[in-house]
């Protein structure tokens, strides 16, 4: 009879301010999402003759399953998957887990896991820093021991999913800062997400503005600023200026026009990028006819500030 011992949950995560900068030293803001990715273990004992094995399923919103895969413990050789590369990236996050614990799954198991996203898989909320921090739950590790190179990022993701409220984030001596936050600005009802369907690759995102960008301390200190006015904003002019300003300022970097110059020129509202440049959510300000505006232009998911972050 298997038994769920174990349930694990991690919000998802947006970057609002920050962006690559924060690999330099900058102050970012990071909101946690209502949505994100569970995990339920369930274990049944097997007489120590058996073959242990893990069979991992991973469901999608709607229940439909989107990758399974059976490995035999406690080596987690692969017996089957649906999809490869998937398969090992999950082996070696586990083995890389089973060598920093070493009583995490060991033989004389059967271990059945079920991991279930709440948001769609192409929406970029963070399906892979879900899923390494809930590994990490399980294994009663530190996530950021799981990351180590290549990882490129610069690491926010895993301390905004594994947080009930908004953060600030930097890194300090190579070692994430962070502190929770309220934000609740008093015009979040203005606020909206809106899905671009460009899925951005993070990783080759920033290996691109390192290899074209230098990065003056006054940028640095001008995003750390921003970072901490913005929470203090009473008005939705001053939020909009602020974030204008901070949109700027990473155009000229990166030397590309922004993402409002780019689709929506004419849109009197705010059109604010977030995390990696050209891909999955922005944030913008209603205006008048602000979703006919956008379905036009063949943009149609808008969700609400309430609706999305915690």
């Amino acid at each position: 009879m298997y038994q769920c011992k174990h349930f694990f949950h991690s919000h998802g995560k947006l970057l609002l301010t920050g962006e690559y900068l924060i690999l330099y030293g900058a102050l970012g803001l990071a909101l946690p999402t209502i949505q994100g990715q569970s995990l339920s273990i369930f274990e049944k004992n097997i007489p120590s003759s058996s073959n242990s094995i893990l069979h991992w399923i991973s469901f999608d919103k709607i229940n439909h399953i989107w990758f399974e895969g059976i490995f035999q413990l406690p080596y987690l050789d692969i017996f089957y998957n649906t999809e490869k590369n998937i398969a090992v990236r999950l082996k070696n996050l586990l083995l890389k887990s089973k060598k920093i614990r070493k009583n995490f799954l060991v033989n004389s198991l059967e271990i059945t896991a079920h991991s279930k996203l709440e948001f769609p898989l192409d929406w970029g909320l963070g399906s892979s820093s879900t899923l390494i921090n809930n590994i990490s739950k399980w294994a009663k590790i530190n996530p950021y021991m799981l990351i180590g190179p290549p990882f490129t990022g610069s690491g926010y993701d895993l301390a905004c999913v594994s947080n009930f409220k908004p953060i600030f984030y930097k890194i300090v001596n190579k070692k994430p800062y962070i502190k929770p936050i309220e934000f609740n600005p008093p015009f979040k009802d203005k606020l909206f997400f809106l899905y671009l369907n460009k899925k951005q690759n993070t990783s080759e995102s920033i290996r691109l503005f390192s290899s074209k960008s230098f990065i003056h301390k006054n940028s640095i200190n001008l995003i750390s600023s921003i970072t901490l006015k913005i929470t203090l904003c009473k008005t939705l002019k001053e939020f909009e200026d602020l974030l204008l300003k901070h949109e700027m300022i990473i155009s000229r970097i990166l030397n590309i026009p922004t993402i409002k110059e780019i689709y929506f020129p004419d849109y009197l509202g705010l059109v604010k990028s977030l995390g990696a440049w050209g891909g999955d959510f922005v944030l913008i300000s209603s205006r008048k006819g602000m979703k006919k505006y956008f379905s036009q232009k063949g943009f149609h998911t808008i969700i609400s500030f309430e609706e999305m972050i915690i």
